[in-house]
């Protein structure tokens, strides 16, 4: 199963996140935007809601792909299974 949703390459190391202070349940494959999100945040202190509206796009549209992407895993799994959908 793991051929069919193979999951996107891990861009953030282990260190730029614990350096970021990346809390723990945002460690997935989205957690380089989270950094990029929290620097733009940062420097923008004030205005953040109209400076940083792309980086919190893109940082929702990559947390929604990896939605997307565990809900068919577990569909898949279900109907592996043969259990029923609906």
């Amino acid at each position: 199963m793991a051929d069919r949703f193979p999951p996107p390459p891990m861009k953030a190391t282990r260190e730029e996140m614990d350096t970021a202070d990346v809390p723990y349940h945002y460690r997935d494959y989205c957690a380089h935007m989270w950094i990029d999100m929290k620097e733009c945040r940062i420097n923008n202190p004030f205005l953040w809601r109209t400076k940083c509206h792309h980086e919190v796009h893109l940082y929702n549209k990559c947390e929604y792909k990896e939605f997307k992407r565990r809900v068919a895993i577990a569909l898949a799994e279900k109907e592996r299974r043969g259990i029923a959908l609906y």
